[in-house]
């Protein structure tokens, strides 16, 4: 026992040091192990399923997931093309901060520029200042960022020359290259890089943008290409009209349509209509900017780190798309690689073809044989078709009765024409065997029986008869009979068969032919009596004739021709499309309607003398235009018309349409003054368009708007779709003209604070639509349709009413010395009574002048400055303020910004978000120096953060408002708000 105790002491005295030892190693390794993992933060331009989103997501998800030491993956999506909009930024930089304010960032990567600018601009915020890898940015983009200190990435290089001349390999006679890309800001940068860069190759192709197509139009473009030409596919968002498109759905089908290859600049068209060329991949960039991140993650510096300017391309082309062109793998580029390649059985398993190919040679030889024979029957069976066709079609288009006797069992028959027209049903009266002489009309049996006689007889060359026949109604009807007889060899009768026609009108007619003969026989009598009374009436008719004449040209031209441009008016537009959709129904034509962009402004700042000269020298460049296919119409003001006869394909309206927008690129040349104007297209197309001359005109005028809201000086061809946004606008119009009556609208406050003394100054007042069937309707959606039918007079009338009794209100709760600025339509300022208006709320809301200021943008005083300007004027002098609103953003000069009658400058939102450069920096202290060097106040509008703040309070700006100070505040909640705020 003794012995056994020191043994196992000995053996705890050895124990207790190895687990100690154990347990250190132990909780090293487990320290070790727990070391947390790297945290990547993903950020995407664009929506998840955004097909070039994806495939770069796809790439850099499987580089780092690949990675030795896998960090945690984290991925947010801005939705930049659906929601190109401040708000969704301000939503998304809440999300992040949000969700991110316990996890550190060790890298942030970003696709396409927003996330890029996103991640510049809130990287010290919110991102713990991480390092960042961008791709698919191009050389533009990367070149404007500011500061490149920890940053690194891959440079999306868009570079078309080797599609080109991969294109041209395969078809040395390309000379057209028509563009695909869409309106949106990245899509027009991308349409006009890719067309400077086949530009520059100088190889003398033709290049045809097509951004001003919709969805439709350009599938029926496609579709009737010469095979001179290809189609480039770059990015596409959204058609002409701004619907929003699915890309892999629109490739595909233009893939189908198209009459030529379609080549791509992104891998992401691929099995998706894309024939092929040297395209971008959004994978291998994501791959690339995922090998960056590690280096990144491992300790290297972001800054150090050089950007990548390699191609991330991969050339390719779709073996099924080679097929459909007709196009062998020894024409297409060495060196390319081929996709949807199909398995080939006969390299596989040569030796059991040619074994098979032996087997059957024969039976090949015998199902050629009967193959012919096969197709000699077809051939006859086809001519008798088509021969029985033929008959049956002569038949109808003769409206004629086809009837048959088979003179060896006396059967007769009669087509279906015959039943139809006398109502009887087969067989009910025993026509076949000849009871179809019991409804022939008594008194023409006979002649009937004895015609048919004499021709069967020999004694006539063919029978011919007409005689009246009794329908199932009672009533007698015409006919004329028509027939020969068949005889054999022997002279027998085989068949005798013939037509019947209904000439009932035609017995009518001549009828009611003789009875009028006997009237003019009577008549005649009275004619000659009056024959020498007639002739003297006549040489006086022939003297006057000439004057008659020239007075009659004289009218007529008065009525159908525009005076100021001597081109036909709209009188005549109406006459000569009328007439050219009744003669030319099988036909195709377009129809142009022009607007000049801001004619009214010419007008009132040069004179309606020198309009008037403009509108004739742009009657003249139009007919300079015309390649004598075209008419031209001075519609009425500054529009003019064009009817485009006889077109040929949709190509030929494009180019004229391309034409008349480059013909207004030139000057015109009045006198000394050099004038630069533009005009807004609409295109109609006959028949698809509209089958009369109101249909398009109307459709026409729809485009020509369109054009107007999109950009000015280009064309927009009318879509169904129009038509649609049309009723849309409609159904909005409808119920805004009960909002009042039924209380839908409201107002919000925002406030506005002077800067001096931190002390409210007052509000402005905001107008808010809530609709119960449209719900919550945004005034962007709704102000201009207010504005176009004129409700914006009772609704801006309201608005003033409704703000000055509310701030009144607020005043007799010890609130005393609130401003409210409300916001003035220019169709308000152009009423007559608009200043009585004011002057009479004011009386009736009880409250002072000198607390009201009204909101004016530049663009009003552009309408019609010397009558707004004179009641402003008024208003001013009754202690009214007057501000100039998005102050910056307009056309004003300095000259003409003293004549305007306001007391404020409000500098625009965009202005304050951009002084964080120095450029605009100087600019936005240089607009406070301005307003105060002329008298003025200065307010500036969207101030969102401390820094804008202090900056303002820097340049001495007097009043300023935006989120950093409230949101605009409902009604009910303003009280509240300002009472907190004394108390904070």
């Amino acid at each position: 026992m003794g012995v056994d105790h020191n043994h196992l002491r000995l053996l705890k005295t050895l124990l207790v040091p190895l687990f100690v030892l154990l347990c250190t190693a132990g909780g090293a390794r487990a320290e070790a192990e727990e070391l947390p993992p790297r945290n990547v933060l993903v950020l995407h331009s664009y929506q998840k399923g955004f097909a070039w989103t994806d495939e770069q997501g796809a790439g850099i998800e499987e580089r780092l997931k690949n990675a030795a030491d896998l960090p945690l993956i984290y991925t947010e999506y801005i939705d930049w093309k659906r929601y190109p909009t401040q708000e969704n930024l301000d939503h998304f930089y809440e999300t992040i901060k949000f969700k991110y304010q316990n996890v550190h960032i060790d890298a942030v990567m970003t696709t396409d520029d927003a996330a890029l600018n996103f991640a510049m601009k809130y990287r010290k915020e919110i991102l713990d200042d991480a390092p960042i890898i961008f791709s698919g940015v191009n050389e533009v983009g990367v070149n404007s960022i500011p500061d490149r200190s920890n940053i690194t990435g891959i440079i999306e290089k868009i570079d078309p020359t080797l599609t080109i001349q991969m294109a041209r390999e395969i078809n040395p006679a390309l000379k057209k290259v028509y563009v695909i890309f869409d309106n949106s800001e990245s899509g027009l940068s991308t349409g006009k890089m890719v067309m400077d860069q086949i530009d520059s190759l100088n190889l003398g192709l033709e290049l045809y943008p097509m951004n001003n197509l919709s969805i439709e139009q350009i599938k029926a473009t496609a579709s009737g290409l010469s095979q001179d030409s290809i189609v480039l596919m770059t990015t596409y968002y959204s058609d002409s009209t701004g619907r929003i498109v699915e890309f892999e759905r629109f490739a595909s089908e233009l893939g189908k349509s198209s009459s030529v290859p379609v080549y791509h600049i992104y891998d992401f068209g691929l099995n998706h209509g894309a024939f092929g060329g040297s395209l971008i991949s959004g994978k291998i960039q994501g791959r690339a900017a995922a090998e960056l991140a590690l280096r990144v993650l491992q300790g290297e510096g972001a800054g150090r780190i050089p950007v990548v300017t390699d191609s991330t391309v991969r050339n390719a082309f779709d073996y099924n798309e080679l097929q459909h062109f007709g196009i062998s793998l020894k024409q297409v580029p060495a060196g390319s690689e081929i996709i949807n390649k199909p398995f080939s059985f006969y390299q596989t398993y040569k030796v059991l073809v040619l074994s098979i190919i032996a087997a059957f040679a024969v039976l090949l030889a015998f199902i050629l044989v009967l193959l012919f024979y096969v197709q000699l029957v077809k051939r006859i069976r086809t001519n008798l078709e088509k021969s029985n066709e033929r008959f049956s079609l002569a038949t109808y288009g003769a409206d004629a009765v086809i009837w048959d006797v088979d003179m060896s069992t006396m059967i007769y028959y009669f087509s279906d024409s015959w039943y139809e027209l006398l109502g009887y049903e087969r067989d009910e009266i025993n026509e076949a065997h000849g009871g179809w002489r019991e409804i022939i009309h008594p008194e023409d049996a006979e002649q009937e029986d004895r015609l048919r006689t004499q021709h069967l007889e020999g004694r006539s060359s063919y029978y011919y008869a007409e005689y009246r026949m009794r329908s199932k109604s009672g009533e007698y009807k015409w006919f004329q009979a028509r027939g020969k007889v068949l005889r054999n060899a022997n002279g027998s009768y085989i068949r005798f068969a013939g037509s019947m026609v209904d000439v009932t009108d035609r017995k009518v007619y001549e009828s009611k032919l003789q009875l009028s003969y006997q009237e003019l026989e009577s008549t005649y009598e009275e004619l000659t009596a009056l024959q020498d009374e007639l002739l003297e009436q006549y040489n006086k008719v022939v003297e006057n004739q000439a004057l008659l004449q020239s007075s009659e040209e004289k009218y007529r031209l008065l009525a159908y021709n525009d005076v100021l441009s001597g081109l036909p008016n709209r009188l005549s537009l109406s006459e000569d499309l009328k007439g050219f959709v009744e003669a030319h129904s099988g036909g195709h034509a377009a129809l142009f309607f022009l607007d000049i962009d801001n004619f009214k402004y010419i007008n009132d700042t040069m004179g309606h003398t020198f309009g008037d000269e403009l509108l004739v020298k742009v009657g003249e460049r139009l007919l300079g235009l015309s390649d004598g296919r075209s008419k031209h119409f001075r519609f009425g003001g500054d529009e003019f018309v064009i009817l485009f006869k006889d077109v040929v394909g949709f190509g030929e309206i494009i180019r004229y349409a391309d034409s008349l927008v480059q013909g207004f690129k030139e000057p015109f040349q009045l006198h000394a003054s050099v004038v630069h104007i533009s005009a807004s297209i609409g295109i109609a197309q006959y028949p698809e368009d509209g089958v009369n001359a109101e249909e398009l005109l109307k459709n026409a005028d729809i485009a020509m708007y369109k054009a107007k809201e999109a950009f000015k000086g280009t064309y927009v061809i009318y879509g169904h779709e129009m038509q649609q946004h049309f009723d849309e606008r409609m159904i909005i119009e409808n119920h805004l003209r009960s909002a009042i009556a039924n209380n839908e609208l409201s107002l919000h406050y925002q406030p506005l604070v002077d800067i001096s003394s931190n002390e409210l100054w007052g509000f402005e007042a905001l107008i808010r639509w809530n609709n119960p069937v449209l719900g919550f309707v945004s005034p962007l959606s709704f102000i201009k349709i207010a504005e176009d039918c004129r409700l914006i007079v009772p609704i801006g009338e309201w608005v003033l009413r409704s703000a000055c009794r509310f701030i009144k209100d607020l005043q007799g709760h010890e609130y005393g010395g609130c401003h409210i600025s409300v916001n003035i339509s220019v169709i308000q300022l152009m009423l007559d009574d608009f200043t009585d208006m004011v002057l009479d709320v004011l009386q009736e809301t009880g409250l002072a002048p000198e607390y009201l200021e009204l909101e004016i943008t530049e663009s009003i005083f552009m309408e019609s400055f010397e009558a707004i300007s004179s009641k402003l004027e008024a208003l001013k002098e009754k202690g009214i303020g007057i501000a100039l609103d998005d102050f910056g953003t307009g056309y004003s000069s300095l000259s003409y910004l003293k004549q305007l009658p306001i007391t404020t400058l409000k500098i625009d939102k965009s202005f304050i978000d951009s002084i964080d450069t120095p450029n605009n920096m100087s600019l936005a202290s240089s607009i406070v120096t301005i307003g105060h060097d002329m008298g003025l106040n200065v307010t500036a509008e969207g101030v969102e953060t401390q820094e804008q703040l202090e900056f303002l309070e820097r340049t001495s700006c007097d009043k300023i408002q935006g989120y950093f100070i409230s949101r605009p505040i409902p009604e009910k909640e303003v009280a509240d708000w300002v009472a907190g705020r004394r108390a904070g």
